[in-house]
């Protein structure tokens, strides 16, 4: 993994926190897929009928994408602390160390139950492997998997992580129980998935073994090919060789961020998108994320907000001063949150969108917004609850039917939902038409292929989102070009 600089300690214990309570909605995730996985009719029901309905193939790939959801960002998570032990500080070792090793052993876990679910039925087996197109799902998914979690050397990882545990479990659990909330779960969760990791794994082995004696010698003698060490696929190599740790090329310029700043208004729409980000790689579509803009207090006030039921109870947690360019709400791992807008807007390409809404009716979405906050994050994107929220979910739970406002969710893999695309698709599909724009482009930042972020001018908004719309891609040439010499 040598390409990629570790964090800081300060840098660590700015993301520790937050990083803890993701790894908890990735547990929340990946469990109740695998409360789905033990009571599925699916692997008898197609090996007696010999195809799969359209239901059962959109809930196959349904949790195949929350599986690679969680397994994206827990792996971010590992990544990030992989240098654990060059902390100088015990205290801070220690909490690296525990976020990752209870990352690593969650996703080793729940990808050897994936394997047990689906490997010795062949028609499964098929169809987690078909490439998708539409999602960036390459071929070959499940056999990825199943060579990277059943190797020997993988789980020699796990088992040196695991060493450290037992050398430092009396510390870690001082710790935790001085710490207490999410640090007392982890550490209870830890010594849980050990046991299951092991237990798994010798599951996995004794089936290979039972059914397919090549197999086995495959997964046992698998060190010694030339394959890489830790949980990672073709995919995650490809991910290891991106910019950064997931945090952005750097942000925008303060200047190009103030100018955007002076064009935004209270409510407006913001997508985005980071073109080093993990998620970018993943994620179909361009525009991978969407937050709301709030301004500042004082913006808040104006719209009569500061005694609004949703936002008094929460009125003390707005930053003041907010800052010289304001805040945005979003939805994004671990939860509902603010954020000031030049921490938001870590991205390569950004747009934002507009309403024709009155200022009530603008007050009510934010307000709604508000009613969202500390929500987790939605890993499985399922727009039919409401007690989990993404972006676009955000987006579409405080605009949908207010004035003009009215989108159309689409159903994908069996569920409806709202992507970044769509939304920009829908804006597009309505400026040409008699009556109340629902929503309009107002600004938008490109990064062209010389790596320089630009201000679009305000006559060439509508032309480029087209072009996007299309499949055009602003940096994709010079981003190829990147890429070979990092990898050459």
């Amino acid at each position: 993994m040598g390409g990629l600089a570790s964090v800081t300690a300060v840098e660590a214990e700015n993301h520790l926190e937050a990083d803890l309570q993701t790894l908890r909605g990735i547990v929340e995730a990946l469990d109740r897929l695998e409360e789905r996985l033990n009571v599925s009719p699916i692997p008898e029901a197609v090996t007696e009928r010999g195809y799969f309905t359209p239901e059962e193939d959109d809930r196959v790939r349904q949790g195949v994408l929350v599986y690679r959801n969680c397994r994206l960002a827990a792996y971010e998570i590992i990544l990030r602390y992989r240098a654990y032990a060059s902390m100088e500080s015990e205290t801070c070792r220690l909490r690296c160390f525990l976020v990752a090793f209870g990352a690593a052993l969650v996703l080793y876990a729940k990808s050897l139950r994936i394997i047990d679910f689906a490997e010795h039925v062949p028609m499964l087996r098929a169809k987690i492997n078909e490439a998708d197109s539409k999602y960036d799902m390459e071929e070959g998914f499940f056999d990825e998997v199943l060579a990277g979690y059943s190797r020997i050397c993988n789980y020699r990882s796990i088992a040196r992580g695991d060493a450290f545990w037992r050398k430092h479990r009396a510390q870690a659990s001082a710790l935790a129980v001085r710490a207490g909330g999410d640090w007392s779960w982890l550490v209870h969760l830890i010594q849980h998935q050990r046991h299951a990791v092991r237990n798994r794994l010798m599951h996995v082995l004794w089936e290979r073994l039972h059914h397919d004696w090549r197999a086995f010698g495959r997964t046992l003698l698998s060190p010694f090919q030339k394959a890489r060490h830790g949980v990672e696929g073709r995919r995650a190599d490809r991910l290891a060789q991106a910019d950064g740790m997931g945090e952005g090329s750097g942000g925008i310029p303060f200047e190009l961020l103030a100018r955007l700043r002076s064009r935004l208004r209270p409510g407006d729409v913001l997508l985005m998108r980071n073109d080093s980000r993990v998620t970018a790689a993943i994620l179909p579509g361009f525009w991978i994320h969407a937050a709301i803009f709030l301004g500042d207090k004082s913006d808040l006030e104006r719209l009569g907000l500061k005694t609004h039921p949703y936002l008094e109870k929460h009125w003390n947690r707005i930053p003041e001063p907010s800052g010289p360019l304001g805040i945005v709400i979003e939805a994004l791992a671990p939860r509902v949150k603010l954020n000031p807008l030049d921490k938001c807007l870590c991205a390569d390409h950004v747009v934002a969108l507009r309403s024709s809404l009155s200022d009530t009716e603008i007050a009510a979405a934010i307000g709604e917004a508000f009613g969202h906050f500390d929500k987790p994050y939605d890993f499985e994107f399922d727009f039919n609850s409401s007690a989990r929220i993404v972006c676009t979910g955000l987006v579409y739970r405080c605009y949908q039917s207010r004035g003009s406002v009215a989108f159309s969710l689409t159903k994908r893999l069996g569920r409806f939902t709202l992507t970044g695309d769509d939304i920009i698709a829908y804006a597009l599909d309505h400026l040409n038409r008699a009556g109340a724009i629902p929503l309009k482009p107002v600004a938008l930042l490109l990064k062209r292929r010389d790596r320089q972020l630009r201000d679009v001018p305000s006559e060439r908004i509508e032309p480029l989102l087209r072009r996007i719309r299309q499949g055009w891609r602003p940096a994709r040439h010079m981003k190829s070009r990147s890429v070979a010499s990092r990898t050459g």
